[in-house]
């Protein structure tokens, strides 16, 4: 998978104002487009992958897709996909302590049987929203340690709208609750809740964002934009 550029994140400005684990889950002229996430079963060498580096995870998911081995999300039919299109879209990771904007390539497949197209979405992908699923956790961990002195601060260097921000924090509480329920979303608290998200290895994340969004039809964290 071609990256076509990585640049540093041109910042906004900012805008004033159960378990052991917690995890142990566009429209077109055709139809609805529907994410494709791969099941974990193709990707055992996720275990040794590192969720360090963000682009590098989105190269060895798209490249270890087996096309035979896809099922329609919508209908369900097996071996009816096949390539579509692709399309270039900004995702901004945060490695070594700096937010990069970078351009990757989506691919999207077509189902011969019900016609709709599904775009193939890695973990690292929070739909509908530019900034990657490891930028938003240390996000919000910063935001929790007191990183910085301010949230203002704490925006500039991530280079965010304050705005902007919120939502995701808002966002966040509301999908923890979601996906722990009442009772462990007050016996888990935030802080715990995102250091387990950080220590966790790529296969293990991976599972618990496959299984938030079967349980709840969005992926952790969408609908923040």
């Amino acid at each position: 998978m071609l990256i076509i550029k990585t640049r540093e994140r041109k910042r906004e400005n900012p805008s004033r104002p159960k378990q052991s684990s917690p995890f142990i889950r566009v429209k077109n002229s055709y139809k609805t487009t529907i994410m494709i996430r791969l099941n974990l079963q193709l990707c055992k060498c996720f275990k040794q992958i590192s969720f360090e580096n963000e682009i590098t995870a989105f190269n060895k998911y798209v490249s270890s897709v087996n096309i035979e081995t896809l099922v329609c999300p919508f209908c369900g039919a097996k071996h009816a996909l096949s390539p579509f299109a692709s399309y270039k879209r900004h995702l901004v990771t945060y490695n070594n302590n700096t937010a990069q904007d970078n351009i990757i390539i989506i691919s999207r497949y077509i189902c011969s049987s019900c016609k709709r197209t599904h775009a193939l979405l890695p973990s690292v992908i929070v739909p509908y929203m530019s900034f990657s699923f490891k930028f938003t956790v240390y996000l919000i961990h910063d935001y929790l340690v007191h990183k910085y002195h301010s949230v203002e601060a704490m925006c500039e260097h991530y280079g965010i709208a304050i705005s902007t921000f919120y939502r995701i924090l808002k966002k966040f509480k509301e999908h923890k609750q979601m996906w722990l329920g009442l009772l462990e979303d007050k016996l888990i608290s935030n802080l715990t809740f995102v250091q387990h998200i950080i220590n966790s290895s790529f296969d293990k994340l991976e599972d618990f964002i496959i299984q938030f969004f079967k349980q709840n039809g969005s992926s952790f964290f969408q609908g923040t934009s």
